[in-house]
Order: structure tokens, then sequence, then C-alpha cells
């Protein structure tokens, strides 16, 4: 996983419940990396599920919980990242069917060793979309919390629905969106 995702985990314990809260969390993780998380390097998953982990235990949540804080979170650091992403698009539906073609493309551009995960869109209705999620890392929290930031940041509410299934022998997750304007 990319250092960049660990160092704005870093940020959202630090910003949220306070700079001991976040030493204190690492001080009971048994991570693989000893030295810091740089934002271009490539670090185990568990590392990375190992202080959401932890970090879910001290708080009182479950780590899906923790997963979906941390998706919604991250999201306008994202955009604060790499404005262009969005900021011709002014529904998100229209975004979010350009996260797989365009947005992990260049993401592979710029870190030649990251793994994305990839979506399929079935776009049957103008106020509804599927988005079919299939990943090794199986981060489904991850992603409600990112669709919600979507939902922020475009001034939206998206109801969502998740359903786990095998297609052909892997498991898929297609989260069934439906956007409403506020």
């Amino acid at each position: 996983m990319k250092g960049v995702l660990f160092n704005l985990l870093e940020e959202f314990i630090i910003e949220n419940y306070g700079e001991k809260t976040f030493d204190d969390i690492l001080d009971e993780c048994s991570l693989t990396t000893t030295e810091p998380f740089v934002g271009p390097g490539t670090y185990p998953d568990e590392d990375l599920m190992e202080i959401v982990t932890k970090a879910a235990a001290k708080l009182g949540i479950t780590p899906d919980q923790a997963m979906f804080a941390y998706g919604r979170y991250i999201f306008p650091k994202l955009v604060e990242a790499v404005p262009q992403f969005v900021e011709h698009h002014d529904h998100p539906k229209v975004f979010l069917k350009t996260i797989n073609d365009v947005i992990h493309m260049e993401v592979k551009k710029m870190y030649t060793h990251a793994y994305t995960p990839e979506f399929k869109y079935f776009d049957t209705e103008e106020d509804k979309l599927i988005i079919q999620y299939s990943s090794k890392r199986k981060l489904y929290a991850l992603m409600e919390g990112l669709i919600e930031g979507v939902a922020d940041y475009f001034n939206y509410t998206i109801r969502r629905s998740r359903k786990i299934h095998d297609l052909n022998g892997k498991e898929v997750c297609d989260f069934s969106l439906y956007f409403i304007p506020n």
C-alpha cells in the first residue's frame, strides 16, 4: 500500500484524537515497517490494517467504522492534492464513473507499483449507479467512506447498499448508489 495512505491515516488520527492517541496506537502495533512511512513508498497492507484495527479497539469502534470514517476524511484531502480530477464535474455520478479509467490510470503512472481496485459500472437509471468493486484487499468500508466523502463534496445524499458475491470464483462487491441532490 502506498505511503500516502499511511500518512493520511496518521493525519486523520492526530487531527481527530490527538498525537498521544496516535503514538499509543503505534506502540500497540507490531508493524513490519520500522522506518517512517513516506508518501511514494510502498508498505505492507497488513501494517495499515493493524494500525486501523488497533485504532478501532482503542476508540471503541469496529474496524469497519474506523475505515469508513477514514475514507470519508481522506476524500477532500485527495481532492486538495489533485483537484483536476474533480473540478470539471458537477455531479457525483459523473465523477465516480471516471475513477477506474482516469484516476486509477493516473495513479499507476505516478506510482508504478500501485495496486488499485478495479471498478465496473452499471449505469441503469439517471439517479442510480452500480459500481462493482474488485480488489484483493476487500476494503469495502473504506470505499463506502470515500463514497460518503464524494457525497459531501458534491452536496448530494448518496443512499447506498452493498452486496458481496462471487463472480467467476472471485469475491466482488456491488455498491448500489442512489443520488439525491441536497
